[in-house]
């Protein structure tokens, strides 16, 4: 007996499909096939998911707020925060970039006590190592360092802006002649009593971030250095006295709502229950 018309056959299935094609009536079918095309034929995404995906950016945004806020980054030590000298510099700073533009010598008429000393850089920069060290020139400072910063001046002394890999290390003193190169001392023949002259001054590298703050912060970190240098980079005892003349400088410039990081530093060390004991668990002799 035949089927019908309209009816099954033998296996059930509609009449003319096999099972094949009864499972392609089947298929689940594609929720984006109708959906809403922009004039290039791209599909626009639901309103819906639009609106939800907007919602959640300030979300994510105060979980990672809160996770820095919770796990923050990894806290240095205020006794390690001026390391003891490596590779040449009085103060470990990793690798370092800086120019090699000429120095120009500050104008003296202003403030005498810094006639000699050089500054590098950009115009930018030049401007405003010279605002910040002429902060000097108002502060209250001792004899033994108004003699510092003559013997820098007459030395033929210079201070520039540098990037270091230790970023939190506020600056450093090139004590390597080979390194002090940085202004073209590698000069021609004709000019050889200038490179001399270049190669045996003192270089200051002051940290770049200081390129965008208050430029009197860069002060201290002079007076800093000079007397690391001349007292003996790498002697705990040297390091505090540093941060004294640091200090002294920075409550002679600053209140304590206008003080620096540098500043605070100095005065967290010196609070230290055994500063020297501090800094020679961080290297120093």
């Amino acid at each position: 007996m035949s089927p019908r018309p309209g009816g099954t056959g033998a296996s059930g299935s509609p009449r003319g499909q096999g099972p094949r094609a009864l499972l392609r009536s089947r298929a689940p079918r594609d929720p984006w096939r109708s959906a809403p095309t922009s004039e290039l034929q791209d599909q626009v995404l639901p309103r819906w998911f639009v609106l939800l995906a907007v919602a959640m950016v300030p979300v994510a945004l105060g979980v990672l707020v809160a996770a820095f806020v919770v796990f923050g980054p990894e806290e240095v030590p205020v006794e390690a925060r001026r390391p003891p000298p490596a590779s040449g510099l009085s103060s470990a700073v990793g690798d370092f970039v800086v120019g090699s533009s000429q120095a120009v010598p500050i104008d003296g008429e202003a403030c005498p006590l810094l006639a000699g000393i050089g500054v590098a850089g950009e115009a930018a920069d030049r401007q405003r190592l010279t605002t910040g060290l002429s902060a000097l020139c108002d502060a209250d400072l001792s004899g033994s360092m108004q003699a510092r910063l003559r013997r820098f001046a007459a030395a033929g002394g210079v201070v520039r802006f540098a990037q270091f890999q230790a970023t939190g290390v506020d600056s450093t003193v090139v004590l390597d002649r080979a390194l002090a190169q940085l202004d073209g001392a590698a000069a021609t023949d004709a000019a050889t009593t200038d490179a001399t002259a270049s190669e045996s001054a003192p270089v200051v590298l002051v940290n770049a971030r200081f390129s965008q703050t208050d430029p009197r912060w860069i002060a201290p970190l002079l007076v800093h250095d000079l007397t690391l240098l001349e007292l003996g980079p790498g002697d705990a005892g040297a390091a505090v006295a540093a941060r004294q003349a640091e200090l002294a400088t920075c409550e002679a410039l600053f209140t304590t709502e206008d003080t620096s990081r540098a500043c605070d530093d100095a005065r967290a060390v010196l609070a230290l229950p055994d500063p020297l004991a501090a800094l020679r668990a961080q290297g120093f002799n």
